[in-house]
């Protein structure tokens, strides 16, 4: 198969009307008012010397006579044979997306099943390919002309294939029929006689039957024929064929790979009576795309765009995935005629002209056609994407939607800036995203950012056990303390400096102080080309992060500052402003700066556990403020928790090692009333983290504690018991944890007396009597190891005084 085709006698209304058109280009149109209702692969003039004023259109292709084509679409079982694997054929299950996704299984197809038997387009898909007006319908009963000349503009049409069966082009290659209809005509198979027989692809490079227009086409693709990467289609040769009227045509040769395009994966299956769009999954639809972005990042790595990646040119045979249809590559920066698909194609891309971020906004928008209901207007899909509140995609999966958001932001410079950026946080969204939907840790180390340099928060729960003596006392961590013990962005190995840095990066913070005081007075002669004041965004990081460790804020939010003002917005400068608003008390601040970093790198670990704990930090300031207890705060302080949770519960879904978000996860299921959910995290975190035993404690803790002694039930004052039966005796908190454990099970009691006998409890008999006793001689037992402080121990004694059971003596 290959990657562009269109409807042949089929009547699916709800597909987007897909092929490629020369058309008209206004850049003050308003894409409300769009008169044509084609969402194909079309071809837009770009000049890069053109003022910001209105402009003519710019020149238009010659009248085509081989054939001609509205749209790309793909073909109905009705107009094809059915797709019968050959005897060659490899079926398998295959998993992709660094082996994290199980993908359906593909056959590959037999080329001569590929062919189709009566190649007509559908009416409703017929355009003119210069204007976009409908061409060759059909008003009342009959059927339109398949060729004609366009009432609203003239030029000449066709939908003819232009190529018959058993055709000879350049000596070589034997044509076997259509395979496909796409922007630039027909799509045919062909038998190479000089290579073994082998089945190639061919397709027209211009609509035009100019001849002198047709050989230049040729001429400036040739350069595709040095494209070499596996996951790109192959390209052999470039021919010319002269039909029998004389008209040169020239087409460009490819390898022919039997499969589905992503596209035919998810269109509607044959006899569905709604015809409706089978969306894949959103691990499914990342997977594929990771196939193929190390191909787009390989062309710009060459000086070559793209143009039209959409699900039609992503090809799926049953053991690769491919980037196939090399028509619309073009050199960064070329103008002329651009092609691409309107609900695909960047809006910017006529007065830019082909960048790395057009192709960026392209890959985001496939990657949403393929995982989401995207709307659709006039036959294409509109810009934008839905709401949060209309996908649930999106509430499940907040990252993914990150994700889409940065990858098809209006603003080219709020894209990713490479295909090699955007893998790797595809990548990561796909690990959080298969881990969160099947409950397996998929851990990786960051590529951007460091490991947490240490653990905030793990403690907080264990307040009682420090303080048991005032059991009601209300823990917080110290902004600062988050601030500490967040990561660190990596330096960006682009940098100039970065070979100095990475040593650096170890050091003592006052010698890299002192080391770039000196490499400044000698206008760091390591640098090429150095400016004088700014020679390396990174080196002035590095300048920032060493003010901060030694506690000076002002002093790096002063060199932020100038950063800032110097580079713009990056979100490395965003990291480090929001670490300066931790130390400087200013959490609001702080989370607003952290979450621009998310928005960014959605897929990182680093931006999501600082807004986790920044917005745990004002959820529990809000509801710690004694003058505002009203309703509205307290809905506000929910606000900030869901905010928090969520990102602490993926954070350790993923990866098992950030104990952070254990404990923090299981801190907010706390707050929400949910015991056992707030169990779970801490009995997973692992043995071997040295957090094990306060994770043990802390769950210990939950079952009995932060709640009126009558509102504990006797499950979970037995599961209590039960664990600290297990903890060994030489664990510091298990003298204050039992104490804890017997004082909540004698206040139990005194509300719940029981009818009849409980089996015993912590070795003592179930009753007032015997947790009285119990309480008494761990009081006295704990008493007795507290020997550096007399009051604690005089408060001791006298606490297992009050509590023992009355005696006569």
């Amino acid at each position: 198969m290959t990657s562009e085709s269109a409807d042949v006698n089929d009547s699916n209304s709800d597909d987007p009307e897909i092929s490629t058109q020369a058309v008209r280009f206004d850049p003050f149109a308003d894409d409300e008012d769009e008169s044509t209702d084609t969402a194909g692969t079309q071809a837009v003039p770009f000049d890069p010397f053109a003022d910001s004023g209105p402009t003519s259109g710019g020149s238009q292709p010659t009248a085509p006579v081989e054939d001609t084509s509205p749209r790309r679409d793909s073909f109905s079982s009705g107009g094809t044979r059915r797709l019968i694997p050959s005897k060659r054929s490899r079926v398998h299950d295959r998993r992709l997306g660094s082996n994290l996704v199980e993908l359906p299984r593909i056959s590959d197809t037999d080329p001569a099943d590929a062919v189709i038997d009566d190649p007509v387009i559908v009416e409703r898909k017929r355009n003119c390919w210069k204007c976009g007006e409908p061409v060759g319908r059909e008003s009342g009963p009959g059927t339109g002309p398949l060729s004609g000349d366009c009432p609203h503009c003239g030029a000449r049409y066709s939908f003819v294939p232009g190529l018959a069966k058993g055709t000879l082009v350049a000596d070589q290659y034997e044509i076997q029929g259509a395979i496909a209809h796409g922007g630039m005509g027909w799509i045919y198979l062909a038998t190479d006689h000089n290579v073994s027989d082998r089945p190639v692809v061919l397709k027209g490079l211009l609509n035009s039957s100019d001849s002198e227009a047709q050989a230049v086409a040729v001429a400036e693709r040739q350069f595709l024929a040095s494209v070499n990467h596996p996951a790109i289609v192959k390209i052999y040769n470039f021919v010319e064929h002269t039909t029998e009227e004389g008209n040169r045509f020239g087409y460009i040769v490819m390898e022919y790979i039997g499969g589905q395009t992503l596209k035919q994966l998810t269109s509607a299956e044959p006899g569905d009576p709604k015809e409706s769009t089978k969306l894949l999954s959103v691990e499914q639809a990342m997977a594929y795309l990771l196939e193929v972005l190390p191909a787009i990042g390989y062309l710009h790595s060459v000086g070559l765009i793209y143009n039209d990646v959409k699900p039609d040119n992503i090809m799926v045979s049953s053991d690769e995935v491919k980037l196939i249809d090399m028509g619309a590559v073009s050199p960064i920066n070329g103008f002329g005629h651009l092609y691409g698909t309107p609900g695909f194609q960047a809006p910017e891309i006529a007065k830019t002209g082909p960048q790395i971020a057009t192709d960026i906004y392209s890959l985001g928008r496939t990657l949403a056609v393929l995982t989401i209901p995207m709307p659709m207007r006039g036959g294409q899909y509109v810009a934008g994407l839905p709401s949060v509140a209309d996908v649930p995609e999106f509430e499940e999966n907040p990252s993914f939607h990150l994700l889409l958001q940065r990858a098809t932001a209006p603003d080219p410079a709020d894209r990713f800036t490479s295909a090699e950026e955007m893998t790797t946080q595809v990548l990561n969204v796909l690990r959080e995203t298969v881990a969160v939907h099947t409950g397996v840790p998929r851990p990786a180390l960051s590529t951007v950012f460091t490991p947490p340099r240490s653990t905030f928060g793990a403690d907080l729960l264990l307040a009682p056990i420090e303080a048991f003596f005032d059991p009601d006392q209300t823990a917080f961590y110290d902004p600062a303390d988050i601030a500490r013990a967040l990561p660190v962005p990596l330096v960006d190995p682009s940098d100039r400096a970065a070979p100095l840095l990475t040593s650096a990066a170890l050091s003592d913070p006052r010698q890299i102080l002192d080391s770039i005081r000196a490499a400044r007075a000698n206008g760091f002669p390591q640098l090429l080309d150095a400016n004088d004041g700014h020679p390396s965004i990174e080196l002035e990081l590095v300048e920032v992060r060493a003010h901060l460790e030694l506690g000076d804020v002002d002093t790096a939010l002063d060199l932020l500052s100038s950063i800032a003002r110097y580079y713009g917005e990056n979100w490395r400068i965003d990291w480090y402003l929001g670490i300066c608003a931790l130390y400087n008390d200013e959490p609001e601040l702080a989370f607003e700066r952290f979450n621009e970093v998310l928005e960014a790198m959605p897929g990182e670990i680093g931006p999501k556990l600082a807004v986790a704990g920044t917005a745990e930090l004002i959820g529990r300031w809000i509801t710690s403020a004694k003058t505002n207890r009203s309703p509205s705060a307290a809905a506000k302080a929910k606000d900030w928790y869901n905010i928090a949770g969520h990102h602490y519960h993926d954070l350790w879904f993923t990866d098992h090692g950030i104990v952070t978000a254990a404990f923090g996860w299981a801190r907010l299921e706390l707050v929400a009333g949910n015991i056992d959910a707030a169990i779970a995290p801490l009995d997973d975190v692992p043995a071997t983290s040295r957090h094990y035993s306060t994770a043990q404690a802390t769950a210990i803790l939950v079952l009995v504690h932060g709640r009126p002694s009558g509102d504990v039930t006797y499950e979970q004052l037995t599961r209590a018991a039960e664990r600290l039966d297990k903890m060994p005796d030489a664990e510091l908190y298990k003298a204050r944890l039992t104490l804890i454990v017997l004082g909540t099970a004698l206040g139990w009691i005194v509300a719940h007396p029981p009818t009849e006998p409980l089996p015993d409890f912590l070795g003592y008999p179930f009753t007032e009597g015997g947790l009285r006793v119990a309480t008494e001689q761990t009081l006295r037992r704990l008493a007795h190891q507290t020997r550096g402080n007399r009051a604690h121990r005089f408060m001791l004694v006298d606490l297992a005084n009050y509590v023992r059971p009355e005696t006569l003596f």
